[in-house]
């Protein structure tokens, strides 16, 4: 493994070369703008946003965030003297390059501003806010794994010489901790994960439960949302995680085991590290039967082993840190720029909202279809909530009754 070329270096130097214009030399974009769906809550692409702000402000660029719900998590990066601003007209200035994030805000930002082009970083598949859009002045689509580009340009209209491979990555300096693996796992944490069943859940508590490893979960979607992975994941000997938290865990000294709702992975090793980041360490739908009980986590457990979990997770903090992302984006900004001249302000909007009319209103009917059923449902809860209370109080006076009848038990007269 030491011999074979860096994953990512490779990834960018192939980045790079589609990106080089020997023609014209073009003068770095110095303003950019981040769009960014809200920063309420701890999530992956709050903290990527503001991770890509504040590293491009480190380098003396111009940065603003554009973010229609702002929250808690913008007193991060104002304090670095990046404005998050509610609506495009509040931005400071005329960005030289847009970096997108989120569907609505991308096209908000290239309405308001008709000359400048775009980037977009699509995250995911789901939920609609992630959905690509499409327009002349999204010079390039951005993918955090080799294995999405292929899905992108099936999906939409985008050529494929147009989607460019950036890894996710880890800020070092935020992520400094790294803890010394011991040789028999304890603690394990579900880190940045939801939409598990309950079944599953309970599945997983069980495995671990079965080999003596204390389970805890992490997220809003447990009640349990802890801001500051980087103080706690050094606690923990196994994290289950994917894409950035499971490169946060592993840069942690964490052993990673990616799962996603109805498909278990594997342990990440060396010898498995570069398929599972060409994936973004997320398991691939339709590819395994396996599922989280205590038979797959032995076999998992089997894989562990304390050399293995520190030569993964030096390759992480070598070959995943901030610097080159942010190296490949400023790249990418200047390649959008110097493509000719920005277009795509008049008919091409007419297109997209023609498109969205059609898709919202499907939306609407079904939220319409929602509450014209949730009285139906709402009532038939009310009825079987009565049923149970009778129930339990019928139960409970058949109890009663029962223990009148009983005899005595022997001897207590004389107690």
């Amino acid at each position: 493994m030491t011999g074979s070329p860096s994953f990512l270096r490779r990834l960018l130097r192939r980045s790079a070369s589609a990106l080089d214009s020997p023609d014209t030399v073009q003068p770095a974009p110095q303003r950019i703008l981040i769009t960014q769906r809200e920063l309420k809550n701890y999530g992956g692409s709050e903290f990527f946003a503001i991770e890509v702000a504040r590293a491009l402000k480190n380098r003396g660029r111009e940065v603003a965030i554009y973010c229609p719900a702002p929250g808690k998590l913008a007193n991060i990066v104002t304090p670095s003297g990046i404005p998050v601003c509610e609506t495009p007209a509040e931005v400071p200035f005329t960005p030289d390059v847009i970096h997108g994030q989120h569907h609505l805000p991308t096209m908000a930002a290239l309405a308001h501003f008709p000359d400048t082009p775009a980037i977009y970083c699509w995250h995911g598949t789901r939920p609609w806010v992630e959905r690509p859009p499409v327009h002349p002045r999204i010079r390039f689509h951005v993918v955090t794994s080799e294995r999405m580009a292929p899905r992108l340009a099936t999906e939409t209209t985008i050529p494929e010489d147009r989607i460019i491979t950036i890894p996710n990555f880890v800020d070092l300096e935020r992520f400094s901790r790294v803890r010394k693996t011991i040789a028999r796992p304890a603690r394990a944490v579900l880190y940045g994960q939801s939409g598990f069943y309950p079944a599953e859940l309970e599945l997983l508590e069980t495995a671990c439960a079965d080999h003596g490893i204390a389970l805890d979960k992490v997220g809003y979607a447990y009640g349990n949302p802890r801001p500051r992975p980087e103080y706690f994941l050094p606690d923990y000997d196994i994290a289950f995680a994917i894409g950035r938290s499971a490169i946060e865990a592993a840069a942690s000294g964490c052993a990673v085991i990616p799962v996603v709702p109805q498909l278990a992975g594997a342990i990440v090793v060396p010898d498995t590290l570069d398929d599972w980041a060409a994936s973004n360490f997320s398991p691939r739908y339709f590819t395994s039967a396996s599922v989280m009980d205590s038979d797959w986590l032995g076999r998992q457990l089997a894989d562990f082993d304390q050399e293995k979990v520190r030569q993964v997770t030096h390759a992480i903090r070598d070959r995943f840190s901030i610097g080159p992302a942010i190296t490949a984006f400023e790249s990418l900004y200047l390649r959008a720029g110097s493509t000719g001249p920005a277009q795509g302000s008049g008919s091409e909007f007419g297109l997209y909202l023609t498109t969205m009319a059609h898709e919202i209103d499907a939306m609407w009917g079904d939220l319409e279809c929602r509450k014209v059923d949730e009285p139906t449902i709402q009532a038939r809860i009310a009825a079987l909530e009565a049923a149970l209370a009778d129930a339990e109080n019928r139960t409970r006076a058949l109890t009663d009754k029962l223990l009148e009848q009983a005899p005595a038990p022997s001897g207590s007269e004389n107690s």
